[in-house]
């Protein structure tokens, strides 16, 4: 799990939701590139993480 999702605010299931819906955006994304390296992968994730948890904290807050 992404350490911006792991160290955010959202319940644990909203995390474990989240984490869900960035993999299997990057899956895809991984499947249509297929030169994407896995460096790239995890960047990407935390790049995507960094962006939707302080919007989705602020909708909870």
């Amino acid at each position: 799990m992404s350490d911006f999702i792991h160290d955010s605010k959202l319940s644990a299931t909203h995390k474990e939701e989240l984490e869900k819906i960035i993999k299997t955006m990057l899956t895809e994304v991984n499947t249509r590139i297929a030169h994407l390296g896995i460096n790239n992968f995890m960047r990407l994730n935390d790049d995507i993480a960094k962006i939707i948890v302080p919007l989705l904290e602020d909708k909870l807050d």
